[in-house]
């Protein structure tokens, strides 16, 4: 069995990295209410940022296709 690669720690920034993406679709979902927007546009944005979280996380764990 081939000796697995020690994964990087998680610092501070990797860690506010990761949570922009849910962040900025909240931001979308707020202005979405403000200004009288179809609420699922905010909704959507929130899952997509989730989706590119885990991406990023994938990414830094080397997890996912492309590993």
């Amino acid at each position: 069995m081939p000796d697995a690669p020690t994964p990087r720690p998680i610092s501070k920034l990797s860690l506010v990295l990761w949570a922009l993406p849910v962040l900025a679709g909240l931001v979308v979902l707020a202005l979405a209410y403000a200004l009288n927007w179809e609420p699922w546009f905010g909704f959507a944005s929130i899952i997509a940022g989730g989706l590119l979280t885990v991406m990023l996380v994938g990414n830094h764990f080397n997890v996912g296709p492309n590993a």
